[in-house]
């Protein structure tokens, strides 16, 4: 399905119907979310679109019982960006409910709900804001944190939350990890505590940090870096997932890699033991990350699937080539988002054990 397209979010409505929600960006006319309808995987079908004041939609999350969703903005044309909550009970055709845009006028790049408090990263800032949903329709702002108060040279770009923790992907200052409830430094969802960072830097003819987003499952961060302009990167962005261990949260450390040489990694999801990464020119990666992982796992040969999200002339804006942005596994498929060619649908058998 194409259009230039960011961010995805998949999930079941009120109405029993399956739904995936997809931002745009400038060329695929910006300021729109679509809604399609994917309760047949097989035969997706256009819902409908909401128009919001934003040359970039970057981002959708819908919360838990799947009655609002929060959709950010980037280059609003009244410098107001902030977000916009969309009322689902008819999640088809999903209604504007309210917007926040009090210190968020800079734009919101990523968000996370948490229950009914939202984590909005904010490009102006570069801190973790907090938000309270309690009241959809009055959203507010309540709190903010950020790595080293008072400095200007940082960049927040992503945040996950799980479990009383959220991990936030803070560029060159690399992962850091807050106490949001989980009673370790007595911190909560509105007044985060620090708990521990890892750093790391990133050669591909130069050096970078570029910690760009974070995704905890089991004793591991799958931590993916994002690299543009760099020497190597001839055909694209490079980066690639870094394997962190945080069975002691306290201490964490990496411990093992999955990098595909030609290409940069962007989004991820972790379930059921496989890692799904959107790498941009390389499209959708899968992964076994079952047991223990140590080294790395590209040569180890621990990738047991691809699927290249290009497109043609007529459905993208980029023929022939994939910029897969966003996956994510739903009831048996992945649906990946590519910027360039919209909204794939795919299906992956894993392959069946050897028996000799």
């Amino acid at each position: 399905m194409s259009s230039e397209s960011s961010d995805l979010w998949v999930f079941t409505g009120l109405d029993g119907r399956d739904y995936a929600y997809l931002g745009t960006m400038p060329q695929g006319g910006g300021e729109r979310l679509y809604v399609w309808d994917v309760t047949d995987p097989t035969n997706v079908l256009l819902s409908d679109s909401v128009a919001i004041d934003a040359r970039r939609v970057n981002d959708v999350k819908v919360n838990d019982d799947a009655t609002w969703a929060v959709v950010t903005r980037e280059q609003n044309s009244a410098r107001g960006n902030g977000i916009v909550v969309l009322d689902l009970s008819d999640p088809g055709h999903p209604a504007v409910l309210s917007e926040l845009t009090e210190n968020l006028t800079a734009g919101v790049h990523n968000v996370w709900i948490n229950g009914d408090i939202v984590y909005a990263v904010n490009d102006g800032t570069n801190a973790l804001h907090i938000l309270d949903l309690s009241e959809p329709t009055k959203p507010a702002h309540i709190g903010i944190w950020e790595i080293r108060p008072g400095e200007e040279d940082k960049t927040l770009h992503d945040v996950w939350a799980e479990d009383g923790l959220a991990y936030l992907s803070y560029w060159d200052d690399g992962l850091v990890i807050l106490d949001i409830g989980a009673g370790i430094k007595g911190g909560t969802s509105t007044k985060p505590r620090f708990v521990s960072q890892v750093k790391y830097r990133v050669d591909h003819g130069e050096e970078y940090g570029n910690t760009h987003t974070a995704f905890r499952y089991g004793n591991y961060v799958f931590v993916g870096d994002e690299v543009f302009g760099c020497s190597a990167c001839v055909n694209g962005p490079r980066g690639y997932i870094h394997v962190i261990d945080v069975s002691d949260i306290e201490n964490p450390r990496e411990v093992a890699k999955y990098e595909v040489p030609e290409a940069g990694a962007h989004n991820v999801w972790v379930e059921d033991d496989i890692l799904y990464v959107a790498y941009y020119q390389g499209g959708l990666r899968i992964v076994d990350v079952s047991g223990e992982l140590r080294g790395d796992l590209y040569r180890q040969g621990r990738e047991i699937g691809s699927y290249h999200t290009a497109g043609t002339a007529e459905d993208s804006y980029t023929p022939n080539q994939a910029f897969a942005w966003g996956p994510q596994p739903f009831k048996g498929n992945i649906f990946v988002s590519d910027n360039s060619s919209g909204l794939w649908v795919l299906h992956h058998e894993p392959p069946r054990p050897l028996i000799p």
